[in-house]
């Protein structure tokens, strides 16, 4: 009885794991685009993990939202080895199978609201290819569907 009962108990939660799932992406801040593909659904929730930083040894590692304050203003004559000027140095950046490129945060607000996910989307560092090679670390970035 005790066999059949965990059985149906199981049977029962299945489709509740099934409907949920995750999709991530190891961002890796020595690399250029990184591609991550979502299946058609609703999007749950969007979350990250860990940091980076673009000159490994001389600024702090920072998140996805990049370099502010002093790091910022240390950073500025750098500015034309962002990818993007518009963002700041060390920012998540994300592209759309339209070829939108919108910072990490506001892709993170966008995406719980789209009506239809579903696609391939690519994310980086705000840095351009030639200046990845002094940067160290990643961020993880998960999508949990429903």
């Amino acid at each position: 009885m005790r066999v059949l009962r965990i059985f149906l108990l199981f049977f029962s939660l299945a489709p509740t794991l099934a409907v949920a799932a995750d999709h991530c992406v190891d961002v890796q801040s020595k690399k250029g685009w990184q591609q991550l593909s979502l299946p058609g659904g609703k999007i749950r929730k969007v979350s990250f993990s860990g940091n980076w930083t673009v000159i490994s040894g001389m600024y702090r590692p920072v998140g996805p939202r990049g370099y502010s304050g002093q790091d910022a203003k240390k950073l500025g004559p750098l500015y034309g080895y962002k990818f993007d000027q518009s963002y700041a140095f060390g920012e998540m950046l994300v592209r759309d199978q339209a070829g939108r490129i919108v910072p990490f945060a506001e892709f993170a607000a966008l995406a719980v609201n789209s009506r239809d996910p579903a696609g391939i989307y690519a994310f980086r560092i705000n840095d351009k290819d030639i200046a990845l090679w002094d940067n160290a670390g990643a961020i993880r970035v998960c999508i949990s569907m429903r």
